[in-house]
């Protein structure tokens, strides 16, 4: 989005009577430049064109205010997930595919996923609500159908452990590849010669090559260790 662009939803938010939602695109534009430690109130009124007074009738502080950013980054993270993967009729496909899904999220919306996922990021224990804690189970639990899905194809039980094994394992595998190929940590060992060209991951192609051969040996090792 441009920044001519940006400014047009801010103030179409803004006029409409939605300046909570304003306050909170707007907050997350100002972290594209600027640490979240440097950011106040003051200065989020100022990019929105409001006055200070209008933004503590919405966030009594700073904080306040990350917990709904957080949330709307969230539930954007889970309806990315749902939307790409719940019509998948194939229980193996469908693990496939969120894998796939959760790498594109974090290069299509790279600004949601950062805040999603950085520790700066974290929420202090007295905003945790029922619903922020819903609403982080909410990727967790695209994740967990698929694992359901599969676990019932294949007539195996379904226990807490079962589920939880495969979410646990569906999810380390989408963020293990994701975070390889944002840092680029396995450009050595492909330069090295250890690693075969295909493994540098540095097209989208490579990339879904990768969750295609992983998600086979995932789930080759979650029926296995679930059939004991």
């Amino acid at each position: 989005m441009t920044e001519k662009s940006q400014e047009h939803t801010l103030a179409k938010n803004y006029h409409h009577g939605n300046l909570k939602e304003a306050l909170i695109d707007g907050f997350l534009e100002l972290l594209q430049e600027t640490p979240i430690e440097k950011l106040s109130l003051r200065k989020l009124a100022t990019h929105i064109g409001v006055a200070p007074t209008a933004v503590y009738n919405h966030f009594k502080n700073k904080e306040e205010l990350a917990v709904a950013v957080k949330l709307k980054c969230l539930n954007h993270f889970a309806e990315f997930l749902d939307e790409n993967t719940v019509n998948i009729p194939d229980a193996r496909e469908r693990v496939k595919e969120l894998g796939k899904s959760y790498y594109r999220y974090s290069v299509e919306y790279s600004q949601y996923f950062s805040f999603i996922m950085s520790d700066a990021q974290k929420i202090p224990d007295e905003f945790i609500t029922q619903e922020v804690i819903d609403t982080a189970m909410r990727a967790e639990s695209a994740l967990r159908g698929a694992i359901i899905h599969l676990l019932k194809t294949h007539n195996i039980p379904m226990t807490q452990y079962n589920e939880g094994l495969g979410a646990f394992a569906c999810w380390a595998m989408a963020h293990g590849i994701t975070s390889i190929v944002a840092k680029k940590m396995n450009h050595v060992a492909c330069d090295d010669g250890r690693w075969p060209p295909e493994f540098v991951m540095g097209d989208i192609e490579q990339v879904n090559q990768s969750f295609e051969a992983m998600t086979d040996i995932l789930i080759a090792g979650i029926l296995h260790t679930v059939r004991k």
